[in-house]
C-alpha cells in the first residue's frame, strides 16, 4: 500500500502508523480463515510469501468479530484465503468496509462444498436441518482429495500475483499433494476394517467430509449449525442409537465443552475421544508448534481407538 492510503487508513482506524506498517515487499502477504489454509499457503509460498491466521488462537471462526488491528492486516495482504459456504458469516460485511477489490480474495470451497452435509443412512438424533451454514457443510478440509484441489487453487493464484515464482508454487503444491495421498492412504488402510463404523458425535456435524470418505456414518446431536443446541429428546434419541448399535465410544469436537459427550458415555456405559476439526488451534498447541497433519493423525488414532480398527 502505499505511504497515503496508509496515513489515510490509519487515521480511519483510529491507529498509530506503525500499526499498518508496510511488510518487506519481496514476500507476499497472505491472510487466512482457518487454520488448514494457512498451512497450506505457507507450504504452497514458501519462502516467497508470509501465510498468517487473521483469527487469533482458540477463536470460533463462525462467531469471531475483527478488530480495528485486523481491519488493517486485511487492508494490507495480498491475498485473503477463506473457505466460503457460509463458514465465515462475518466476512461480507467485514469486505464491503473496503472500495471494490481493494482485497483480493481466494474462496477455497467454491465449488466442492456439497449441500446438506454428509449422506447418512439413519439418524437417530434430532438434526438441525435449517439455515446453518447456508444449506452447505463447509469443513471441506477434512475430505484430503478436496484439500489437494484447494492446494492447487492456492498454488494457481499466487502465481497470479507473482509469476516469477510459479514453478516454486507448482513443486511445492505437488510435494504438499503427495502427503495428503499418503494421510489418505493411511486413513483408508486404518479404517478399512473396523468393528463398527458408527461416528457418534455429541456436537455438531463436523465430521460429515471424512466420514462420507471412509465408509463412515456421522451421527451427531445435532447438525451444521454450531450455535444450535440439543433438545433432550435429542440426547435420548442418542442414547436409544447407541444402546441399539452396541456402540461404547462418544467423540467429541475438541473446541467445544465436554458435558454433553460426558453424559452421553455415562448413560451407554461408555467413553468420550476426542476429535479435532482443525479449523484453529488453542494457545499451547500454536506454541508447541503442532500442525495439521499432526491433528488429523491424532484423529485417525482416536477413529481406530473408539471403532475397533485396530
Amino acid at each position: 500500500m502505499r505511504a497515503a492510503a496508509k496515513i489515510i487508513l490509519a487515521a480511519f482506524l483510529g491507529l498509530a502508523p506503525a500499526v499498518v506498517a508496510e511488510a518487506a515487499p519481496d514476500r507476499m502477504r497472505i491472510l487466512t480463515t482457518v487454520f488448514p489454509l494457512q498451512q497450506f499457503a505457507a507450504e504452497v509460498a514458501g519462502a516467497r510469501g508470509q501465510a498468517s491466521l487473521l483469527l487469533p488462537p482458540g477463536a470460533g471462526v463462525h462467531t469471531w468479530q475483527p478488530r480495528p488491528g485486523d481491519i488493517a492486516r486485511l487492508a494490507e495482504c495480498d491475498l485473503l484465503i477463506f473457505i466460503g459456504a457460509g463458514l465465515e458469516p462475518w466476512l461480507p460485511d467485514l469486505l464491503k468496509a473496503f472500495p471494490k477489490d481493494r482485497v483480493r480474495t481466494l474462496e477455497a470451497a467454491a465449488g466442492l462444498a456439497v449441500a446438506g452435509g454428509e449422506e447418512q443412512e439413519e439418524e437417530p438424533a434430532e438434526t438441525d436441518r435449517g439455515p446453518g451454514h447456508g444449506g452447505f457443510d463447509p469443513h471441506v478440509w477434512l475430505d484430503f482429495d478436496l484439500d489437494i484441489r484447494i492446494v492447487a487453487r492456492i498454488a494457481a493464484e499466487l502465481a497470479r500475483i507473482d509469476p516469477a515464482g510459479e514453478a516454486e508454487f507448482t513443486a511445492n503444491a505437488g510435494r504438499l499433494a503427495d502427503r495428503l495421498r499418503r494421510l489418505d492412504a493411511d486413513f483408508r488402510d486404518g479404517l478399512a476394517a473396523c468393528r463398527g463404523r458408527d461416528l457418534v458425535l455429541a456436537g455438531h456435524s463436523a465430521f460429515g467430509y471424512l466420514a462420507r470418505r471412509y465408509g463412515l456414518v456421522q451421527t451427531a446431536l445435532y447438525g451444521l449449525s454450531p450455535d444450535a443446541q440439543p433438545k433432550p429428546r435429542d440426547l435420548m434419541r442418542a442414547i436409544d442409537f447407541c444402546r441399539a448399535r452396541g456402540v461404547r465410544t462418544v467423540f467429541f469436537e475438541n473446541s467445544v465443552p465436554p458435558d454433553l459427550s460426558q453424559a452421553l458415555a455415562r448413560e451407554i456405559g461408555g467413553r468420550v475421544l476426542v476429535l479435532h476439526a482443525g479449523h484453529s488451534l488453542t494457545r499451547d498447541q500454536q506454541d508447541r508448534g503442532v500442525g495439521f497433519f499432526d491433528l488429523m493423525r491424532q484423529d485417525l488414532a482416536a477413529l481406530e481407538d473408539g471403532l475397533g480398527c485396530r
